[in-house]
């Protein structure tokens, strides 16, 4: 039942992977708004603070324990790491994160227990970031519909599990125990019946090549650090010059950008793993022609976003979270624009991944951080919440224009050179 469930009708095959995969974006982006949205109702205004901390905290070292790998694994269509590698790579990265989670609560002197909590809320992270190694293989072997499927299912089943713990018990311990047994429990069933589809999949341990993995995902993973960062740069800001009051306005209105990138780069990641075979074989026309498409309709579905949320989004932002934001349909709709910029950018970055010139991605991110140095906190000063909006939408402008330089100078360098050869990609070994 469930196979036929994860696995479908493959004369639907592509339709299914580019639905799952959007309801998968969806999902994760709206959780941490569900999850504090149930708090806050159930528990009260200090309690959501306290869950926020909490919650952000691994969200953020997330990160750490992704690597920002998925993209690399998927074009690494030549086979140049095995995936031993990139599981044994997933387990130390996230014993890497559970120890700066553990070293934050020590150092910010948690409570017991706070302490558990964040604990909890980080092995809730750690069971994402395995998932997504074995879904990176899957989608390597063509099932990214199974995937995102089963990813649907974790976090729908896992966030329903929490409100219900926590508007029971009041108690976040309960709930995010609950949160993270029935994630793994998900992924475990899902992901023992997708394996039966691919039994040559071998987990195994594999230290070889484990350093030069980590070494060469590395611009991947201080990519996405720095591009936390900069998401957050304007929150800091506010908080600086402006003050708790206006941090919440600008949440809210910031809330819908996450969304963006939730619809629009999952119309991306299908094609990953063809655009890498295009790549090794220097088929330039079919990889710029599908870049250029894949952008183009990102572009679209942004112009579409934006309209909404100009009609409509601070009419439902205001009633979902009892704020008057009758004043900023403009802002808003500005942000959402910015959020279009930032999602092109991270596409731009998966282009940068596949065709394995990431370090270009590092001064993309460098660049913008640079720029956020100055305009940020000039902007909050002149132009209050909208100016943490326009400071957001600068820095992405900068993050994606070089980007898109890094892009057309690495497709005109890179098509020059010949095909890689086995040798090249390790496989002679």
């Amino acid at each position: 039942m469930l196979h036929r469930i994860l696995f479908g009708n493959k004369e639907n095959l592509t339709r299914r992977i580019y639905f799952w995969n959007l309801c998968a974006g969806l999902a994760v982006s709206f959780q941490s708004a569900v999850l504090l949205l149930a708090v806050k109702r159930a528990g009260g205004d200090f309690a959501g603070g306290v869950f926020v901390i909490l919650y952000t905290v691994p969200q953020m070292l997330y990160a750490l324990s992704a690597y920002s790998m998925r993209e690399f694994q998927v074009s690494d269509v030549k086979g140049e790491y095995r995936f031993s590698d990139y599981y044994t790579s997933r387990l130390v990265t996230s014993a890497l994160m559970l120890l700066a989670c553990l070293g934050y609560g020590i150092v910010r002197g948690l409570t017991p227990y706070r302490m558990t909590v964040l604990l909890l809320l980080a092995a809730y992270r750690v069971t994402e970031s395995i998932e997504d190694v074995y879904h990176g293989e899957f989608q390597k072997r063509g099932r990214l519909d199974a995937a995102a499927l089963s990813v649907t299912l974790r976090v729908s089943i896992s966030t329903v599990v929490f409100c219900i713990v926590y508007g029971l018990s009041k108690d976040l311990i309960s709930a995010s125990a609950g949160m993270t047994a029935s994630a793994l429990l998900i992924f475990l069933v899902c992901n023992r019946t997708i394996l039966g589809q691919f039994a040559d999949v071998r987990r195994g341990l594999a230290a070889n090549r484990l350093i030069r993995l980590l070494f060469v995902c590395f611009p991947l993973f201080l990519g996405a650090i720095l591009y936390n960062y900069l998401v957050n740069a304007p929150k800091y800001s506010i908080d600086r010059i402006l003050g708790e009051e206006a941090q919440t306005v600008f949440n809210i209105l910031f809330l819908p950008v996450f969304v963006t990138n939730a619809v629009c780069l999952p119309i991306a990641k299908p094609m990953v793993k063809q655009m890498g075979v295009w790549w090794n074989e220097r088929k330039a026309g079919d990889f710029v022609k599908a870049a250029v498409r894949q952008g183009l309709i990102i572009l679209g579905i942004n112009l579409v976003i934006i309209g909404g949320g100009y009609l409509l989004g601070c009419p439902v932002l205001g009633w979902v979270y009892g704020a008057d934001l009758s004043e900023y349909p403009v802002t808003l709709a500005a942000f959402l624009c910015f959020g279009g910029i930032a999602a092109l950018a991270a596409y731009l970055a998966i282009i940068l991944t596949i065709m394995r010139k990431q370090w270009l991605i590092i001064a993309g991110y460098l660049t913008g951080y640079i720029v956020s140095l100055f305009v940020t906190d000039s902007l909050v000063r002149s132009h209050g919440i909208p100016g943490a909006g326009y400071a957001y939408g600068v820095i992405m402008a900068v993050v994606f224009v070089t980007l898109l330089c890094a892009t057309i100078g690495g497709i005109v360098w890179g098509m020059k050179q010949s095909p890689r050869t086995e040798e090249e990609h390790g496989l002679s070994e």
